[in-house]
């Protein structure tokens, strides 16, 4: 049995496409990382390449691994109001002990275990995605009404807990997380995303109850946005917005990162510079083959590259919106549209920051870019969507 054979075989039920756009996204990304590693061979050895390669491919290995156990084992009947309670505080604890470890570019987003690192708000974003999913589902589906309240003190209590667990407590994880991630850590990247797919559960949630909380959340959020830039900003965040306005303005500082970005997308014009042949890898664009891997892609194969991120990616988002829309259960449907927000925002801040069309921030490209706890966590989401695709039977 060939290769391909025995992946596909893994799929076994779930989306095929799916499945055939995480290996394409994986496997490019192994080639890629070991190409834009190049540029810190004269720095660090001549095998960084090859050290960075086997590093990804043993995340993706891993990752593959548990994408196909989740496929076969993943059960929701298990969730509960209280193990939800127990993984978001683990999850929380974790993002706050990142703080007793060294920055990575003003960051406090890892945690240092000597032989690898770990960013837990990678896995906080999949646990919100269960989480939010199963609160504005099972949660609030459960508190119905069938028949009369015995006295209007029961009718009390039972809007108020209502109110609690449908409303209070799943906000109250968003607005947590989110202090931790903005104001801890000082990793808005991560948090961005964790809004983006935080705010389209709640909004995609299908319980009347929600109706009239949704135009005052986004109205909330909104003005929190604005009084967060104007009042909260910090100088590292305000220098980013200064960079994205004016990215050739300090090109020997502050706009370093993001001009010479732009060169790699100019060097690269159609059809890029062939493979292996990026200028701006040997020091130009620092750690090219995490953050920044996507100019390195553009500027050696030019539209094709992109294609290779572009194409699989946005199969991988609609397919999961696809799925959402055909099955009947709504938890299912809202992890679908949490996990496929996750790839979308992920793409969109990447390549947006890379290119100057918005403020950059330090996000990965899914799949692509170098990074364990990335890989393994998106991996993870991919093998929950499966389970479900599965035991849906779309």
């Amino acid at each position: 049995m060939s290769f391909l054979s025995k992946l596909f075989k893994n799929s076994k039920g779930g989306d095929r496409l799916i499945f055939l756009s995480v290996v394409v996204l994986s496997l490019f990304g192994i080639v890629m990382i070991g190409s834009a590693s190049v540029g810190k061979a004269y720095e660090y050895g001549a095998t960084w390449p090859v050290t960075n390669m086997i590093k990804q491919g043993i995340f993706v290995g891993i990752g593959f691994a548990l994408m196909s156990l989740i496929t076969r084992l993943f059960d929701p009947k298990k969730f509960s109001v209280r193990f939800f309670d127990i993984i978001f505080t683990i999850g929380l604890l974790a993002m706050l002990a990142c703080r007793l470890f060294e920055p990575t570019s003003g960051a406090y987003a890892w945690i240092d275990l000597g032989f690898m690192t770990i960013q837990p708000s990678e896995i906080m974003k999949i646990i919100m995605i269960l989480c939010l999913s199963y609160y504005f589902s099972e949660v609030v589906d459960s508190f119905s009404v069938n028949g009369k309240f015995s006295s209007e003190l029961a009718r009390e209590a039972f809007y108020k807990n209502k109110f609690k667990y449908c409303l209070q407590r799943p906000f109250l994880y968003i607005i947590l997380v989110l202090i931790v991630g903005v104001f801890v850590q000082n990793d808005t990247g991560s948090m961005v995303i964790m809004l983006g797919i935080c705010g389209a559960i709640f909004l995609l949630a299908q319980n009347k109850y929600y109706r009239n909380f949704k135009m005052v959340s986004i109205i909330i959020v909104g003005v929190g946005t604005v009084l967060l830039a104007v009042f909260f900003l910090q100088g590292y965040q305000v220098s980013r917005i200064t960079t994205w306005l004016q990215p050739l303005s300090d090109v020997q500082d502050t706009s370093f990162q993001i001009a010479n970005s732009l060169v790699a997308f100019a060097n690269g014009d159609l059809f890029g510079s062939g493979f292996g042949n990026s200028t701006q890898k040997f020091g130009w664009i620092p750690v090219a083959q995490s953050d920044f891997i996507g100019p390195i892609i553009y500027e050696e194969l030019g539209v094709f590259g992109l294609a290779f991120i572009m194409i699989p990616t946005c199969i991988i988002i609609y397919r999961l919106l696809m799925h959402s829309r055909k099955t009947n259960n709504t938890f299912y449907s809202l992890i679908l549209v949490g996990i496929s927000t996750y790839f979308f925002m992920h793409l969109f801040i990447n390549l947006g920051g890379v290119s100057a069309l918005i403020p950059m921030t330090g996000v990965p490209l899914l799949l692509v870019s170098s990074g364990g706890t990335s890989a393994i966590a998106t991996f993870i989401a991919i093998g929950i969507a499966q389970a479900i695709i599965r035991k849906s039977k779309l």
